[in-house]
This record gives structure tokens, C-alpha cells and sequence, in this order.
């Protein structure tokens, strides 16, 4: 198994840009959902409600990601120097409450033509973490107790649900098969926004039997499967959202919790902080959740 392609997203909603290479560090992986939209009532703003943030390209233009080029193609684009500041707000993702810096009105104005009536009053944001350490708590009930331990961080940024994730393109051709026949399309995994896509598994959803992967020279836990939303039926180069999606589909065969609960892929937490994963690594399984 290897590993075919790699996605960071430093805009939580927008588009993946896709490195050869991305290194692990106490967030997940660097540069990943650093920034994130909240509307007045400040709560995190994503293609759920505004599915044009598909369109928006945000890429940072130097190593130290002091520069950030924005793009869309309705719009001119717009070069942003974030601002680290002591001063923060506090804002939803999900039931949790983060700390992030808001990063002024221009930027803010560029993302609210995009967004249109009903916008004007969004704010851009990036997370804290690099003043004020700011993390918040993954859900630790999926942890074995013989891991904690040994766990670097259990913590992330403004992504979700866990620092890291993963899925396999076995598992996507599993789901075409049946969205195929009812849609008369596929979809890419692009869909799905993880960091990792794999390919080479023996099997479809292979990888929701494994407890530890080794990827590259990094270890991870697979933390838990990957609970998945509407979000999914969002074209990733349009913004334009299907009438009947992937989701409709994991719903009749990978949701045993109940239908919103439908699983595609693997959430990650790194268990060493440093390493780097490059496109073309290989995968290796150390421990199933069997075993």
C-alpha cells in the first residue's frame, strides 16, 4: 500500500492544495485548517451552508506562512499577511468553543462578496494556537487505555474531528459501484477532503480494521472511523451541490450507528510529532484493532 495523494486545507471549507510532501506536529498536519470563516453570531462557517467555499483557493506563498494567497474565480485575488495577536474571540466548532484572532475587515469584505446577502457580516479568523497554545480535546472514548500513554498530543486545531485522516481509493470504488447505477456519475475523493489517500488495500474499507499504520516513517493511531455529512455531495471544482449524493449511498450500507452516523475512512492521531509523509510512501499495518 502507498500512498497516492496528499490534501491541506489552510482554509477550514475551502480547497485542498496538494503538496508532495506534508510534516506531523502537535496539530496534525502543518498548514492544515489554520483559518476558518464565522458568521455574527460566531459560529465556524462551511460549504454545509455555503457551498461556494469550494471555489476558493488558499494557498500559503512562502514556508513560514506569513503570506496567503486567496483566490476565486468570480473575484480579483487577494494577498493576506496574518496577524497574530494576543487579542482573540471565542468561537463554535461543533459543541466546541475555540480561541481564535480575527484577521481584519479587508479580508473579511473579500470572503463576503463571494458569499453574498445574508454575509456581510462574516469574519476570517485563524487559530491562536501559535500564540496562546490554544488546542481543544478529541473525543477520548475511542482511545484504547494501553495508547493514551503513549499519544504526543491528543489535541487539534480547527479541523473537526482529529489531527489527522485518511482514506483508501479501494473504499471510493467500493461506493461508486453502488452510486454508479443510481447517479449514472461517480465522484473523487476530493469529496471527502481527508489529508492521506491511499491506495493498494486488499480490499475495500480495509483500513477500518486497523488500530496502528505506519506511513512513511510515522506512526499514527486510527482513532476512529470518519462520520460523514452532507458536505459530501458538494462538487469540489463548482461549489454546485447534487440532489443525490455519496452520503445517500453510505447511508444504506456503512451506517450501523443509525444514518447519521455513515462512515468513509479513518481519523488519525500522529503518535510522533516531526515526521514528514510524502507522496509514494509506503503503508504498513502494526496492529489491527483485532489483534
Amino acid at each position: 500500500m502507498k500512498v497516492t495523494n496528499l490534501n491541506v486545507f489552510p482554509v477550514k471549507s475551502c480547497k485542498a492544495v496538494n503538496p508532495d510532501e506534508v510534516t506531523i506536529d502537535e496539530y496534525g498536519v502543518v498548514g492544515d485548517r489554520r483559518f476558518m470563516l464565522v458568521d455574527a453570531g460566531g459560529r465556524f462557517i462551511s460549504q454545509r451552508k455555503c457551498p461556494k467555499l469550494a471555489t476558493v483557493t488558499a494557498r500559503f506563498i512562502n514556508e513560514d506562512e506569513q503570506l496567503l494567497h486567496l483566490s476565486q474565480p468570480d473575484m480579483k485575488d487577494f494577498l493576506h499577511k496574518p496577524i497574530y495577536s494576543t487579542v482573540r474571540r471565542e468561537v463554535g466548532i461543533w459543541r466546541n468553543q475555540v480561541h481564535v484572532v480575527d484577521q481584519g475587515d479587508k479580508v473579511a469584505g473579500w470572503f463576503s462578496a463571494i458569499l453574498g446577502p445574508g454575509y456581510e457580516h462574516v469574519r476570517f479568523t485563524s487559530s491562536a494556537e501559535k500564540l496562546v497554545g490554544y488546542k481543544h480535546e478529541v473525543d477520548e472514548k475511542f482511545i484504547p487505555q494501553a495508547l493514551k500513554d503513549k499519544l504526543p498530543s491528543i489535541k487539534i486545531g480547527l479541523t473537526d474531528g482529529a489531527p489527522v485522516s485518511l482514506v483508501s481509493t479501494e473504499s471510493l470504488a467500493d461506493l461508486n459501484s453502488r452510486l454508479q447505477p443510481i447517479t449514472g456519475e461517480c465522484v473523487n475523493l476530493s469529496r471527502f477532503r481527508m489529508n492521506i489517500e491511499i491506495s493498494g488495500c486488499s480490499k475495500p474499507f480495509e483500513e477500518d480494521e486497523w488500530l496502528v499504520v505506519k506511513i512513511g516513517s510515522v506512526p499514527f493511531l486510527a482513532y476512529r472511523d470518519a462520520e460523514r455529512c452532507k458536505m459530501t455531495a458538494v462538487d469540489q471544482k463548482t461549489g454546485l451541490v447534487d440532489k443525490y449524493g455519496p452520503l445517500e449511498v453510505l447511508r444504506s450500507y456503512r451506517a450501523p450507528m443509525g444514518p447519521t452516523h455513515a462512515r468513509f475512512g479513518q481519523l488519525l492521531i500522529p503518535l510522533q510529532i516531526g515526521g514528514v509523509v510524502r507522496k509514494g510512501d509506503e503503508v504498513t499495518v502494526l496492529q489491527t484493532k483485532k489483534s
